[in-house]
């Protein structure tokens, strides 16, 4: 072999590893994130916070559910699979106080409709409608919130795989989600008060 092959071997090799590691197909579409809350939140537009934000009040055990249109805008069909692996990486890398998401469920974009089952295949523009349930802290964290917020910005791991290979990327929601045993402290005109989780 001489070394003219041997480079354009290597230059098609680490051209065809940034395809793989810069492919992201999946971007956020639609509207906002819309969420629910099983406790006290708000939708808050506040300098103090993020431009784009909830404020839940701090009680162990309850929920916080996201609900965010997801997009295949790639030219190639992909499979969605479990999203668990990823979900129980970010709540390694999380603090217990934040909030954690616990489970995913995805359903066609109209309402409606039943949910999909991992795995399924997600076609160039198709999308669907991803449901991030996740709780509020944990018992014990209680005594390091008193009189403070903590927050998280949200980029949601999903997992995909293209040819048989996984990979998970992390979609950026533009939102934050603070917590705090005073939320009332923080808020100001320009709220709007989450509906109830059903």
């Amino acid at each position: 072999m001489t070394w003219a092959v041997v480079v354009a071997v290597a230059m098609a090799v680490l051209l065809a590893g940034k395809l793989w590691f810069g492919f992201q197909p999946l971007a956020t579409g639609g509207s906002r994130p819309y969420a629910t809350s099983s406790t006290d939140a708000w939708e808050v537009n506040s300098f103090l916070l993020d431009d784009r934000a909830f404020l839940v009040k701090n009680e162990s055990g309850a929920t916080l559910t996201l609900r965010q249109q997801i997009n295949n805008t790639s030219s190639r069909s992909i499979r969605i699979i479990d999203p668990e692996p990823a979900l129980a990486d970010w709540r390694r890398s999380h603090g217990p106080c934040l909030w954690q998401p616990v489970r995913a469920h995805f359903t066609a974009v109209r309402t409606g409709t039943p949910a999909r089952t991992v795995p399924f295949t997600l076609n160039p523009g198709e999308s669907i409608m991803l449901e991030l349930i996740g709780r509020i802290g944990r018992p014990g964290c209680d005594a390091h919130m008193t009189g403070g917020h903590v927050g998280t910005k949200i980029d949601i791991p999903l997992r995909f795989s293209v040819f048989g290979i996984p990979r998970t990327q992390s979609i950026p929601l533009g939102l934050t989600i603070w917590e705090s045993d005073e939320p009332e402290r923080a808020l100001g005109p320009d709220i709007r008060k989450l509906d109830a989780d059903s």
